[in-house]
């Protein structure tokens, strides 16, 4: 079992592309815990893998949050109830093939703090810090689509919701009293 495959179970609050001294181009999964892991593979492999763990569909959640929140490149990734992971951009990258976003779930945040015009801090719930490069304007849009989408994601969907409350205000009809009668007639046969 790998290192990814032990931590999957622990709760993620941040997603970190870093550079790291002998590893290159790394990636730092910031878990609720203040736990961390510094892994040599890009965030991009490491989002792929982690969703492999949580059987993600990523290809298709991306879609389906990006056709709910109107949105393109940022829309947010659900892992399960617990992880839903907003992109953001957090280093400028140094060569053409390094990644600028990472990802923060978007229930670990506790606070954003602005560091100038375009720059924030967003605290999470253990305390640490991930330093993001976006207004705080930017970042609180990403936090609400988030809690809109996971709350319109975790409940039913509201047709369902609007026909099922338009069955059960309306009166019996006769076919509807026929209905019933022909099946404790058929119950009743039975025994």
């Amino acid at each position: 079992m790998s290192d990814l495959d032990s931590d999957a179970k622990k709760t993620i609050a941040a997603v970190v592309p870093c550079y790291h001294g002998s590893l290159g181009n790394a990636t730092e999964i910031m878990y609720l815990d203040n736990g961390s892991l510094l892994v040599p593979r890009t965030v991009k492999t490491v989002l792929r893998n982690t969703a492999r763990e949580f059987a993600i569909d990523l290809k298709a959640a991306r879609e389906k949050y990006r056709k709910l929140l109107n949105c393109g490149r940022s829309a947010p990734i659900p892992l399960n109830a617990q992880v839903l992971l907003i992109p953001l951009k957090m280093r400028q990258v140094v060569s053409k093939n390094d990644s600028s976003r990472g990802y923060i779930n978007c229930f670990a945040i506790k606070d954003v703090k602005e560091e100038g015009s375009s720059t924030c801090h967003v605290i999470l719930r253990d305390g640490r810090t991930v330093k993001c490069l976006h207004s705080i304007k930017n970042i609180k849009q990403h936090i609400s689509n988030c809690h809109f989408a996971h709350q319109r994601l975790s409940g039913p969907p509201e047709t369902d919701r609007r026909i099922a409350l338009d069955y059960l205000n309306c009166p019996a009809t006769k076919s509807d009293i026929a209905i019933l009668l022909k099946e404790i007639r058929e119950i009743r046969g039975n025994m």
